[in-house]
């Protein structure tokens, strides 16, 4: 099969899409499912496509949240060493013992969206497919009301440290945002800003529960591939989902698109988020939830 370029430019833009919109609070699985229904793609485009546009902003948030991953891991590695195997707490810096309770609130954030995920990624996916821009409109609108809810918050400054309570209920917040149309950042940061945490340090907890839940999402589905092949008998490809060779040339393609995409939405947009215009966002998310309920009416 030979390159189709309009094919191409599709992925590309799918990519991008992606990128931009993990980073801000207007949900990137409801903006990339919208831009399949307007391309005229189909929506299952196979499990290798769905884990290379999801890893590609995975990537490009190790890279820039690295120190501070690297600083969390040892502090909560030094830490557990000592208290499960000589049972007795290490002598710690404050910022180290702080680092690993807060690695622990990062783990517990995770659990809600994990089991949502784990046991009702099938249901989603079946109402997804049956209500198509119905589903992501109801989603946007939910994020656009939360967003509006939380818009005159006091947002600029705040706690710097995320309690437990504040961390369970972040943690639920981000479960409902498994639901695509609802924004995972935008559930999160306004939770810990209603919350009374700063937008900085909410921001920064939000893409930071990103990472493990991300890593989690791409091993469920590299799961799903290696359980097709065993109980179906099909090789790795068919697996895969990828309709010929070319394919391959067109996910690598949304691939880099939305590593490119996530890096430079956070180095530049992201400041108006950061800036606290969340009122923005949420007209935004309001307007493209309205136009997706009433383009599935007109389709109907």
């Amino acid at each position: 099969m030979s390159l189709d370029v309009l094919e191409a430019i599709k992925y590309l833009l799918l990519g991008i899409i992606q990128g931009v919109t993990e980073v801000i609070p207007i949900s990137s699985s409801g903006h990339v499912e919208l831009a399949q229904t307007f391309f005229h793609m189909e929506r299952d485009e196979g499990l290798l496509f769905l884990i290379l546009v999801n890893t590609g902003s995975l990537v490009t948030f190790l890279f820039i949240y690295f120190r501070r991953l690297v600083e969390l891991a040892r502090d909560f590695i030094v830490f557990s060493y000592h208290y499960i195997v000589h049972h007795s707490k290490p002598e710690l810096r404050e910022k180290q013992y702080n680092n690993f309770l807060f690695a622990v609130r990062i783990i517990v954030a995770c659990i809600p969206a994990g089991l949502v995920g784990l046991f009702f990624s099938d249901y989603i996916d079946g109402m997804l497919a049956t209500y198509g821009t119905l589903f992501v409109g109801v989603g946007l609108l939910l994020t656009g009301m939360m967003l509006y809810y939380i818009k005159d918050s006091r947002i600029l400054k705040g706690k710097t440290m995320i309690n437990w309570t504040d961390t369970v209920l972040v943690g639920l917040a981000q479960a409902v945002a498994v639901f695509p149309g609802v924004s995972r950042s935008g559930m999160t940061s306004a939770t810990s800003i209603k919350r009374g945490m700063g937008i900085d340090s909410a921001l920064n907890f939000s893409f930071l529960l990103y990472i493990p839940l991300s890593l989690g999402s791409v091993l469920l589905m590299f799961y799903k591939v290696f359980d097709d092949m065993s109980s179906e008998g099909i090789t790795l490809i068919e697996s895969l989902g990828v309709p010929s060779n070319i394919y391959f040339f067109y996910y690598l393609l949304a691939f880099v698109g939305a590593i490119l995409a996530t890096y430079f939405a956070y180095r530049l947009i992201f400041n108006i988020f950061k800036s606290g215009k969340l009122k923005y966002f949420s007209y935004y998310c309001i307007a493209i939830g309205l136009l997706s309920i009433f383009y599935y009416i007109l389709g109907q």
